[in-house]
């Protein structure tokens, strides 16, 4: 029966490793039933699948890294207030995220954070936060700095892992 448990748990422990920080679920909550709000949300065993149907072998690899992706997107119109946005910020920070960098092109601030484990990446956010447009693409898995470079998803936003560098260290610091 001991035996049977912790089987159990360590089956289970995938589970609560990768769970997404309550405050960022709460966000995606609040806004995810809004008209004009697309919300879209991709279990690891799907990626898998989708894996399968990647004629790069370099995607297969790291879309098997991948456990789950969720993006919010909101096109006609950010509802974000400018005091929400800077909560949500304060609430990646407390979560453990490391602001990997910022940069604000035209009117859109775009943000990546990342929060890891050893040498390993487990989550990743992505924020864009203009006047007409707000995303928030949040990723879990396992992945190294290298894998973001060669992250190629069609979903708003994600273009803009192809602006990071080769490596963490090439990273600009202020």
């Amino acid at each position: 029966m001991r035996t049977f448990i912790w089987s159990a748990l360590l089956t289970l422990s995938p589970l609560f490793a990768f769970a997404q920080p309550k405050a960022i679920a709460e966000f995606y909550e609040k806004y995810q039933a809004y008209e004009n709000v697309t919300d879209v949300k991709l279990q690891g065993w799907l990626l898998e699948i989708a894996s399968n149907f990647a004629d790069d072998e370099q995607a297969k690899k790291i879309l098997d890294k991948i456990t789950y992706l969720r993006v919010l997107v909101m096109e006609e119109g950010n509802l974000v207030s400018p005091a929400e946005y800077k909560s949500l910020l304060k609430d990646i920070r407390q979560s453990s995220f490391e602001e990997l960098f910022k940069v604000r092109e035209g009117q859109q601030d775009i943000g990546f954070y990342l929060r890891e484990k050893g040498d390993t990446i487990t989550d990743v956010l992505l924020l864009i936060n203009g006047e007409d447009q707000f995303v928030l693409l949040s990723l879990e898995g396992l992945l190294k700095f290298s894998d973001l470079n060669d992250l190629h998803i069609d979903i708003d936003g994600a273009e803009h892992f192809e602006k990071l560098p080769e490596k963490k260290k090439d990273v600009p610091r202020a």
